[in-house]
């Protein structure tokens, strides 16, 4: 986070000379690989499996809503983008006699730096881009479990877990621009994650079910966005001009 503050800081006065503000709202779909926590879910089932537990939801993919805030100058797009990721799994069973259940959910919030290049083509209403965007992520996790009998409560425990990870995401689209001031754009890429080592929150020390297991959002991503771009002062007096 640190070292995301100091680019900021050195981006500064780039920034305010910058031509074009661009904001931008992209409504993504992912993956998640989860590999560690998906063997934790795995390790339940078969704990629990001579009742015939069964996993009901496992990670499946989601929405990924994400934001930019940042600049255009010629060919370059780049500022600062942050994102929120959720899935989540649940191992279940029950009847007349009695329930079992085991949720785990996850959620990641993602903030960081991206940078958008732009090739140019003899089309005006399009662009491909390029785009690579890294980052911190910090994953949370909720594991709630549950056993009933009968009318009885015998066991319910809730177990917090956090983690820091850094990711990098690169990807490539395609830029529509029915306007100048307003643009759609789609694109496709793949998240790496790196660290990420799970701790019980409150506690200093990494904790899991089978060694150092780490929360990791490794996937493909889709996102189509919408672009807003507002001139500055600077572009609107070299418009003039």
């Amino acid at each position: 986070m640190r070292k995301i503050l100091k680019y900021l800081f050195l981006l500064f006065p780039v920034i305010l000379n910058a031509q074009e503000w661009a904001f931008q709202y992209e409504f993504g779909y992912g993956s998640f690989q989860l590999k560690d926590i998906k063997a934790i879910q795995d390790k339940v089932v078969s704990a629990m499996s001579i009742y015939e537990a069964k996993s009901t939801e496992y990670f499946p993919n989601f929405f990924i809503p994400s934001g930019t805030v940042g600049y255009i100058s010629g060919q370059h797009h780049f500022g600062i983008s942050v994102s929120f990721l959720t899935t989540g799994g649940r191992v279940h069973v029950g009847d007349y006699s009695g329930e079992y259940k085991t949720d785990i959910l996850l959620s990641g919030y993602r903030s960081g730096l991206f940078y958008r290049y732009y090739i140019l083509n003899k089309k005006q209403w399009f662009n491909i881009y390029l785009q690579v965007t890294p980052g911190v992520l910090l994953s949370r996790m909720k594991m709630e479990e549950k056993l009933v009998i009968g009318n009885q409560k015998v066991i319910e425990e809730s177990l917090k877990f956090k983690s820091t990870g850094a990711y990098i995401e690169p990807l490539i689209g395609v830029c529509f621009k029915p306007t100048h001031w307003l643009q759609f754009s789609i694109g496709g890429g793949y998240e790496i994650e790196t660290w990420g080592n799970m701790r019980l929150s409150g506690k200093n020390n990494p904790i899991s079910y089978r060694g150092e297991d780490k929360i990791r959002w490794n996937g493909f991503r889709l996102y189509a966005g919408l672009i807003l771009i507002l001139p500055t002062q600077h572009y609107e007096n070299s418009v003039k001009k």
